[in-house]
């Protein structure tokens, strides 16, 4: 898809949004499925939304992303022993409740996107991101097989589970009307 009719076929989406079956993950996320493989996400974000500081994490996918509208901070991590101390935890996919935790070191290296802008990242790739309020993104997933997941946090007793759930009506009208505002 171009970008002309990425930001044609969001904009008809977000206007007619509850429409649609979004999912909500407490990151200020709202997200929404474009094909039944899992390859293509729409992402609409809200960070005043977010269930504390955005988790450092992985995914079971490489993916690109692109910035339809907004803007979008991606930091990425790497371990470093001159960095800062995070708690690991390390879950095989799909099973947070056997999860295990010990400490890393981790630095970061931080980038901004703005509207029309792609990056890409492999699944293992430590990251967390942060946006303006209303910022939209489209996803490309590319599944692979991972043994663990991982997420860093500040703190041992900090965590929260990556589950989703249905984004509720007013939700989707408040998250889609800041999206629209972008446009």
């Amino acid at each position: 898809m171009g970008d002309g009719l990425n930001k044609a076929l969001v904009l008809t989406i977000l206007r007619h949004a509850e429409d649609f079956p979004w999912r909500m993950h407490d990151i200020g996320l709202m997200a929404l499925r474009l094909d039944e493989q899992r390859q293509y996400r729409l992402h609409v974000w809200d960070p005043t939304l977010s269930v504390g500081e955005p988790p450092i994490h992985d995914h079971p996918y490489d993916f690109t992303s692109e910035i339809v509208a907004g803007e979008l901070t991606n930091t990425l991590y790497h371990e470093d022993r001159a960095g800062e101390d995070y708690v690991r935890f390390r879950y095989p996919p799909g099973a947070e409740d056997l999860r295990r935790s010990d400490t890393v070191r981790l630095s970061a290296t931080a980038a901004t996107f703005t509207e029309g802008d792609h990056y890409r990242q492999r699944a293992q790739q430590l990251h967390a991101s942060w946006q303006l309020p209303g910022t939209v993104t489209a996803i490309r997933c590319s599944w692979v097989e991972v043994p663990a997941l991982t997420v860093c946090l500040r703190e041992e007793g900090s965590w929260r589970s990556a589950q989703t759930r249905d984004a509720r009506r007013q939700e989707v009208k408040a998250m889609a009307a800041r999206a629209l505002e972008w446009f």
